[in-house]
């Protein structure tokens, strides 16, 4: 009948009416322009990373103050001295220090040179994408470094403010058990660990820093030039 059809009929331009939004819609996604080009894109992946790069090496070197003028009898948070801290960054360094040194002891210097390794290779774009699968050892690098410490023999000055190894209590505890499971001599067993320790702290390390084979035979050759 007659109001079928009418209804039929407006179904129908409503249908169309829909596809002719959705395909208008679609247009101006697609015609759209990219907020920014690829180049610009590239420029601020780069900028980014080197602002990345400045902040860890600005990180790294507030590090290297407190470690090096760390002092084992400055007050902090388990300490309950109210003497002035002798640190150059005052009672935070020394909160920081004291309690990596009790820990990792000289080890801890191995933190900083992460740091400051890929806060330069951020800023100099050398290797920067290789960082995700290398800073995953860098624990393993630090207990190993911490466990190379330990096997030193301290000098007077860190025997007589410290009761620990220049490993820090890791370092000690662990060497110690790794001696005792030696089935040699404990001084024998201590070079040979110590031995190789130190080949692992700088294959590891140099691992963790991100050097290439590449990148190490030209610091081979830097090296081998400087001493002709």
């Amino acid at each position: 009948d007659r109001s079928a059809q009418l209804y039929l009929r407006l179904r129908f331009t409503k249908n169309n009416k829909k596809k002719r939004t959705r395909h208008s819609m679609a247009y101006q996604t697609r015609g759209r322009d990219p907020l920014f080009d690829s180049e610009m894109a590239q420029t601020l992946e780069k900028r980014s990373k080197e602002l990345l790069g400045i902040a860890l090496l600005v990180v790294a070197s507030g590090l290297a103050v407190l470690l090096f003028s760390y002092h084992p009898e400055d007050p902090y948070f388990l300490s309950a001295s109210e003497q002035p801290a002798q640190n150059l960054l005052g009672r935070f360094g020394a909160s920081v220090a004291a309690p990596v040194h009790m820990v990792v002891g000289l080890g801890g210097w191995g933190l900083f040179a992460v740091i400051a390794a890929w806060g330069l290779r951020m800023v100099l774009h050398a290797g920067a994408d290789r960082a995700l699968g290398r800073l995953i050892f860098v624990p393993v690098w630090m207990a190993v470094l911490s466990l190379y410490a330990a096997s030193l023999t301290p000098g007077a000055v860190w025997t007589g403010a410290h009761s620990f190894g220049l490993g820090g209590l890791f370092g000690d505890t662990v060497l110690a058990m790794l001696l005792n499971i030696l089935p040699v001599h404990a001084s024998f067993g201590l070079k040979l660990l110590s031995a190789l320790l130190g080949l692992g702290m700088v294959v590891l390390g140099a691992f963790v820093l991100g050097f290439t084979r590449a990148e190490l035979g030209r610091v081979a050759r830097f090296m081998l030039v400087g001493l002709i």
